[in-house]
């Protein structure tokens, strides 16, 4: 099989399952007073709310039990010289100039691009696979992303984006495809409160008070590659705006040798989140990373 056809099957695979979804990832930001963004942290109530009391009760013993957040760089902590709002921007300016090539996937499509591919600088991405390809009907099940073998310098961090929503007016024309500013917060606001039971362990030690990781961004422009992710059957590229929403870890540089990052949780839709169609069931998100980091 040559390019040509190889880019040609990627064009039919992502229109298949594009057709067959619902566009979950097309969630957004968080407004604040007066619109715009917020720096601080976003309110769970209303996802407390549909967490069962024992569930809480139980997670909350786990916690207790053995807990160490000193892996990761405190929420409104300036790092590297910038915010955790400003990383995030970054996250989604960069994984949107990356061409979903035939042998390099974009990692918003799967696990298997390189962690090492494309990174620079003293804090490297990771992006988890994006329900956006994937059909909200079908049981989504636990993924296991082996990087082991692709060595991360020592001395550097990891933005780890875990369960998170990105919204532009770029992305293909559709009901849940914003048309002005105010439509990518909106779409994004309501998607993002949807995420629940969220977790984080770092070498089976859970991160505590996960939810404080909430990062929601203004809008920002990016430039898409010419084999965008999102504008594959399409061919839909360029540069526009977009507001992006959830949940960000930023890790320290971790001890050489292997590691073991595990996070999770779910969406769990609401009627009316996709017009007058009955909510679909939750979308399980259950990632487990496998890291190297060298001497």
């Amino acid at each position: 099989m040559n390019d040509t056809d190889l880019t040609t099957l990627i064009s039919q695979v992502t229109r298949a399952l594009r057709f067959s979804a619902i566009a979950a990832t097309i969630a957004v930001i968080l407004t604040g007073c007066g619109g715009g963004g917020t720096d601080r942290p976003a309110s769970t109530a209303a996802a407390d709310a549909l967490v069962n009391p024992a569930d809480t009760a139980s997670k909350r013993s786990v916690a207790q039990a053995g807990t160490d957040n000193t892996a990761i760089v405190p929420r409104h902590t300036r790092f590297e010289g910038k915010t955790y709002r400003q990383w995030v921007t970054s996250f989604w300016q960069w994984v949107n100039t990356i061409d979903n090539g035939p042998f390099l996937p974009n990692p918003l499509l799967n696990c298997t691009r390189p962690i090492s591919a494309g990174q620079s600088g003293n804090v490297w991405y990771w992006a988890t696979p994006s329900s956006y390809f994937h059909a909200l009907d079908v049981p989504n099940t636990p993924l296991t992303c082996d990087q082991s073998a692709n060595v991360i310098p020592a001395d550097t961090s990891i933005l780890l984006a875990t369960l998170d929503t990105f919204s532009s007016t770029l992305l293909p024309p559709g009901v849940y495809t914003p048309t002005t500013a105010a439509g990518e917060q909106a779409i994004a606001n309501r998607f993002a409160e949807r995420i629940q039971d969220l977790f984080v362990t770092i070498d089976n030690v859970p991160v505590t008070d996960v939810t404080a990781y909430r990062v929601a961004t203004d809008q920002f422009t990016f430039t898409a590659a010419l084999r965008w992710v999102f504008g594959i059957p399409e061919d839909i590229y360029g540069t526009d705006t977009a507001v992006a929403d959830g949940y960000y870890l930023i890790l320290k540089p971790l001890s050489a040798g292997s590691h073991t990052i595990h996070y999770g949780g779910r969406f769990h839709y609401l009627p009316g989140d996709f017009g007058s169609a009955a909510p679909p069931p939750d979308y399980l998100v259950d990632v487990t990373l496998l890291i190297t980091v060298g001497p």
